[in-house]
């Protein structure tokens, strides 16, 4: 039995083919008896020692049918080491093979529970048995021990016939039986690698009747609720004959990390149960394979090529997505795929197969085991099937007594130093319809909260003001639940916060500035989305004025209503005697230069200052802030192309807006820049091009970012297809596009390459480029048909019609609408220098979508439209300028 009585016993019966068997009424009979038998003395399991290849007056099926009948799983018994008089010659990957095919036969054909290896009563001599020959231990210039050897070889053995059942049924209990009172120190390392299950000692006695099993191993079972100890992941098998360029047989390999020997069967096979790294690496007497494993799905059944590729030997089936081995859920989208075509069936009920080779079904899961059946059948008759086990435990709600409170929930979960005149807010979940209170601590006061239940807990909050609290004293937060009025008898719950709260003075609070490139302010600590809610990205030399520290970011004043928070990596303390800068604007100048307008701005200290688009005004709004107007004037030059007129205002005492004013909202570009003691803001000249002449785009330079790469696949499709080879594949088609139509053509990623973002958003900045284009593919969840379509994204306002035009071109491909999208704040087209949006193809989560997006004919077609979308832009913008 097991210490662990989440896990029920295993409680064995012992039969052997031979003890039922005679006429098929007798055997019948027999069966029925033997199996009440067994329930009589409280049994779950059946053991049924086989007596060899299964034939028609076995009764195997019969045994296995009656058991389930009456409750009780079913163990197939089969000897692991044959006598060698059987067959003398016979060699080790021979043995291997034929071990590997009689197991696989039964489990194949019959609906078994658990395999059971017998392990003969002196099984230490190793010459005893078939295959263990002297002329391989003379051979083998590592054999080191006979003892060793030969337990290596066992294990060998017995690993291969089980990995082999369990890429069929991973759910299967594997379990070895010995007549010895303990088991061998050979068999505890297979428990303790995970090679078997459960370890069986002290079995005597055969035929109709109940063993005398006295010891069962492990005594604690490490899985709750089941006798299984390994996962479906856990199991691998491996055709090594394109390492070895088809010559396999009997070649030795070692799998790293572990140190685990195998020889390769008489077909290159080699199983095995254990953790499957990130990369396998497999040594062999010519050096070491590296297989990376991060793309595998199960069942974990492949060829292995000399350069570690791996491919699937036909018929195969794969399953994509399936929940883990316990589940609260009482539906799972089961996503499988298989070579296409196929007919394939998910628990015998036909389904729908991609020509990505997907094909998907909503599996009810009842309480408990839950065996779903995959099977696929090819053209040419072939079929196979994997069959996983999952085990729903069906979601008990959490009572709320005795009161709790989930100490993960509890927020603020960061230290802060704030001031007095702040406010915080406090939330909690716990025990639902209660009384919630929280206290500052030590001495603070106490505010109730408000309440809010759900199906199993309840969400308290309180708004808590920090006025009269202590300077410098470290305040912590309890949070307190009690029991309404009619349970007053239970004890209240309380709980104290990791986190401290400090109360500062208001000028107690540092300088800080930007140390960095591209240091991020945002508006708040909102869960970041693409970067957080950024309001301005700043230079090397900025400095704030904090006026709080929530974890590890300061809140930063920027005036008498606005602020904003940077993370401390981003800056560096000043001294206690700095001084926030500040100081008077008396002048402006704006004229043309080379290639653009430019206003320049007097920048004597470096105060924080952003910029703000707004193409429905036709201007761009400079805020300064710590500045001041004084008299101000602003110089015009002749010869403004773009700008049109600069205004200011002073919004209040310490803000400085100025008002660039355009006389289009077809714009190409902007930047901000300090260089000496100015601010230098310039508005790009456009670029001369003829979108109605045989080459559209000459005259422009694209830049081309294929989204992700390396390292970073990106999305995963339903099929395994990835999302970084899709997007790499359209931006060299739409490059070559677009050189054929007359532009020069900037690749941002050129190849599989990894890149950091702002690496990709710098070489298109830095290639002069006049526009880029960001290519990716979407990804969602909840359902494989529930979020379908493409999508254009852009994050200044003045590019919003680049991506309405390359949008409405994509639609007319027939793909679904998801729309376009603005405030969008992936980085690398988070640019004002030119012309910047982002093209989502479609959805690598959508079936159909994804089966689109693998067809190299509907990519050439979806890159043609991208392209027509930047002539349509361009023409947008020539029109607009000969009406103006």
């Amino acid at each position: 039995s097991a210490s662990d009585r989440t896990v029920p016993e295993m409680r064995g019966f012992w039969l052997s083919a031979e003890s039922c068997s005679g006429e098929e009424e007798a055997v019948r009979v027999c069966l029925r008896q033997s199996m009440e038998e067994a329930v009589r003395h409280g049994c779950n399991v059946v053991f049924w020692r086989s007596s060899g290849a299964v034939q028609p007056g076995g009764y195997l099926a019969q045994a296995i049918e009656t058991a389930h009948d009456h409750g009780l799983s079913f163990f197939l018994v089969l000897t692991l080491l044959q006598p060698a008089d059987s067959n003398a010659n016979l060699p080790f990957p021979e043995l291997k093979r034929s071990l590997r095919l009689e197991t696989g036969s039964f489990v194949l054909n019959h609906p078994l529970d658990g395999l059971c290896f017998e392990i003969p009563g002196q099984w230490n001599e190793p010459f005893n048995y078939s295959g263990f020959r002297s002329v391989d231990y003379v051979r083998d210039s590592t054999s080191g021990n006979i003892t060793t050897w030969f337990e290596r070889r066992v294990t060998d053995l017995l690993e291969d016939a089980a990995a082999g059942a369990m890429l069929v049924k991973p759910y299967m209990v594997l379990s070895v039986v010995t007549a010895a009172d303990r088991p061998a120190p050979i068999v505890s390392e297979w428990l303790r690698s995970g090679i078997i299950d459960v370890a069986i000692a002290g079995v005597h006695g055969s035929g109709a009747v109940q063993a005398s099993a006295l010891y069962l191993y492990p005594e604690e079972v490490r899985y709750g609720g089941r006798w299984k100890q390994t996962s479906h992941s856990q199991i691998a098998g491996l055709n090594l004959s394109g390492i070895f360029l088809g010559d396999a047989v009997g070649k030795q390999v070692t799998l790293l990390p572990g140190g685990r020997v195998k020889i390769a069967d008489a077909e290159g096979f080699i199983g095995f149960i254990a953790q499957v790294p990130d990369t396998l690496r497999l040594e062999t007497k010519s050096g070491i394979v590296p297989v990376p494993t991060g793309y595998w799905s199960t069942p974990y059944l492949y060829d292995v090529m000399s350069d570690g590729s791996v491919s699937r030997r036909s018929p195969w089936v794969e399953i994509r997505r399936m929940p883990a081995d316990h589940s609260v859920d009482s539906t799972f989208a089961l996503l499988c795929r298989a070579a296409y075509p196929a007919a394939v069936f998910i628990d015998g009920e036909a389904v729908k197969q991609y020509k990505t080779g997907v094909f998907f079904k909503d599996v009810a899961l009842k309480s408990g085991p839950n065996r779903i059946r995959v099977s696929v059948t090819m053209p040419d008759g072939q079929n196979i099937f994997y069959e996983p086990e999952l085990i729903r435990v069906p979601h008990s709600p959490r009572s709320p007594f005795p009161l709790w409170i989930d100490r993960n929930s509890v927020e603020p979960a960061i230290d802060l130093e704030l001031q007095g005149d702040d406010a915080i807010r406090v939330r909690f979940s716990g025990s639902p319809g209660q009384e919630g209170r929280v206290e500052l601590v030590p001495g603070g006061p106490a505010w109730s909260c408000s309440r809010i239940d759900f199906s199993d807990y309840g969400l308290y909050e309180a708004e808590v003001p920090l006025s009269g609290l202590r300077t410098g004293q470290d305040y912590r937060i309890a949070y307190t639940l009690s029991a309404v009025s009619s349970n007053r008898e239970i004890e209240p719950h309380s709980i104290a916060s990791d986190a401290v709260l400090r109360i500062r003075e208001s000028g107690n609070f540092p300088l800080v500035r930007v140390t960095g490139e591209h240091a991020r302010l945002t508006y708040n600590l909102g869960a970041p989305r693409l970067g957080g809610p950024i309001r301005s990205e700043l230079g090397p030399g900025v400095v704030f004025k904090s006026d709080g520290i929530f974890g590890d970011n300061y809140r930063i004043r920027l005036s008498g209503s606005e602020r904003g928070f940077i993370d401390q990596g981003e800056v560096e303390l000043l001294s206690e005697a700095a001084v926030a800068p500040s100081f008077r604007i008396t002048g402006m100048s704006c004229g043309p230069s080379d290639g653009a307008d430019v206003l320049a701005i007097p920048y004597p200290e470096p105060v924080p200052y952003e910029v703000h688009p707004d193409p429905q005004a036709r201007r761009i709004s400079i805020v300064l802030f710590g500045v001041e107007t004084s008299s101000t004037w602003i110089t015009h030059r002749a010869g403004l192309r773009v700008i049109d007129q600069i205004t200011w205002e002073q919004s209040d005492p310490g803000t400085y807006r100025i008002h660039v004013n355009l006389n289009t909202d077809r714009i190409w570009g902007y930047g901000i820049c300090v260089e000496g003691g100015r601010l230098v803001f310039s508005v790009r000249h456009p670029p001369v091009f003829d979108p109605h002449g045989a080459k559209p785009l000459a005259g422009l330079k694209i830049a081309l970012e294929a989204g992700h790469g390396g390292s970073n696949p990106g999305a995963i499709g339903l099929s395994g297809l990835l999302e970084k080879d899709i997007n790499l594949d359209l931006s060299l088609r739409v490059g070559g596009l677009c050189r054929e139509m007359g532009a020069v053509v900037v690749q941002v990623r050129e190849g599989d390459a990894d890149m950091t973002l702002i690496e990709r958003r710098d070489k298109a900045v830095n290639s002069g480029a006049d526009m880029l284009i960001s290519i990716h593919a979407n990804s969602a969840g909840g359902g494989y048909l529930r979020v379908s379509g493409t999508s254009t994204y852009y994050h200044n306002p003045f590019w919003a019609p680049l991506a309405r035009t390359i949008y409405d071109r994509l639609l007319q491909l027939g793909l679904d609408e998801f729309g376009v999208v603005g405030s969008f704040n992936y980085t690398v087209t988070r640019l004002s220098q030119m012309p910047a949006v982002l093209v989502e193809q479609a959805f690598m989560s959508h079936a159909e979508d994804e089966e689109k997006l693998a067809d190299p004919e509907f990519r050439r077609l979806m890159a043609v439209q991208i392209v027509e979308g930047i002539v349509d832009f361009l023409k947008n913008h020539v029109a607009e300028a000969d009406g103006r």
